[in-house]
């Protein structure tokens, strides 16, 4: 749909006027700009990237002092607009929070796996050398045993 709007705009700046050609691109750019992060579990830096089209822009930092990544459960909203109707749904999404400075925290991954979800945040983890939070369910958070989440593909809390 946004390569088609793009289409639409570049005919419209040809053939009908910059200023239409140029408001029309604001929507497909919209349409495909995704937003997220990437971690270099190497060399131990992460960026806050923005994404058209595949080409991504976002500055390297260093990681912080990491204390423990979680795993934890919340929904998300989805509003779709049509021009008289409005409609919002819900959804469950997974998400891996990264802990650093006292409770300060960014987003590593979303999925909709569980499965999935443990096993990315037991491999960053370990290879940050912190602990993994069970966050799943409200107000009942358990630590991890990563060891046997690794080898039997187990959740086993710690006490």
């Amino acid at each position: 749909m946004g390569i088609i709007l793009i289409s639409a705009a570049i005919y419209g700046f040809i053939f009908v006027s910059i200023t239409n050609g140029l408001i029309s691109l604001i929507v497909p750019f919209l349409l495909l700009k995704t937003e997220g992060s990437e971690i270099d579990l190497q060399s131990k830096t992460y960026r806050k990237t923005h994404s058209v089209l595949g080409f991504k822009i976002g500055k390297c930092r260093p990681l912080p002092k990491t204390e423990y990544i979680s795993v934890f459960l919340t929904s998300k909203d989805v509003t779709i607009r049509v021009v008289t109707a409005e409609n919002t749904n819900s959804r469950d999404v997974i998400l891996l929070n990264i802990f650093h400075d006292r409770n300060q925290k960014f987003t590593a991954y979303s999925t909709t796996n569980l499965k999935d979800a443990f096993n990315v945040a037991c491999h960053i983890a370990d290879a940050l050398s912190i602990d993994l939070l069970d966050a799943t369910v409200k107000n009942n958070y358990k630590w991890v045993d990563k060891d046997a989440l690794r080898e039997k593909g187990e959740i086993i809390y710690t006490e």
